[in-house]
């Protein structure tokens, strides 16, 4: 377990990424801006983490394992009997809520604003779709390959979720529509029943 000092500092550093993000892209923040935001020294960032890159990449790590935690809990409450149709939705479930969770961080993610954060978070989120499709391919399968059909299902989540962002639209309020979209795409020939 990290030290309480260590995880404050992380914290603060972190919580000035996101702050940051707000006034300027992430391509343009360095660490010496950061630093001085979060008034913390340079050989203490350095401690931690070897850029920005390091930084970002940790943040998106805190994110995946809430997801992760998130989406293993719903499995047990809701889908005992791993019924895979169950088992998509409470994915889909689990990335709405980070977005919910986490605005502030979030609504900064697009592939418009911040194209780096857009394609790291894209990743973390296709790989774990695309896997969940391979491992459930004996009791549903794509009528695609995995990672084709992986991408139509997060570009089109993730475009979805930019789209409420520009519209101002919040993530709370599009949640039921988007549960009906990917019931439909989930519903349909896309996938066959084995």
């Amino acid at each position: 377990m990290e030290d309480k000092r260590i995880t404050k500092t992380k914290r603060n550093l972190k919580e000035t990424m996101v702050a940051l993000l707000h006034r300027i892209p992430f391509e343009k923040i360095n660490v010496t801006s950061l630093c001085k935001q979060a008034e913390t020294s340079r050989i203490t960032f350095y401690t931690y983490y070897d850029d920005k890159y390091s930084l970002i990449s940790e943040i998106m790590e805190d994110y995946h394992r809430e997801a992760v935690e998130d989406y293993r809990r719903m499995q047990k409450e809701n889908n005992p009997k791993n019924n895979v149709l169950t088992g998509y939705f409470n994915m889909l479930d689990c990335i709405l809520h980070l977005y919910t969770n986490h605005p502030n961080f979030f609504e900064m993610v697009s592939s418009d604003r911040n194209p780096y954060l857009f394609s790291a978070f894209y990743q973390y989120v296709f790989h774990n779709v695309e896997n969940y499709i391979k491992e459930h391919s004996s009791k549903i399968r794509a009528k695609y390959p995995a990672a084709m059909t992986a991408t139509l299902l997060c570009n089109g989540l993730l475009g979805v979720i930019n789209e409420c962002y520009k519209t101002k639209k919040t993530i709370e309020k599009m949640i039921p529509a988007i549960r009906n979209m990917y019931k439909d795409l989930l519903m349909s020939n896309l996938f066959i029943t084995a």
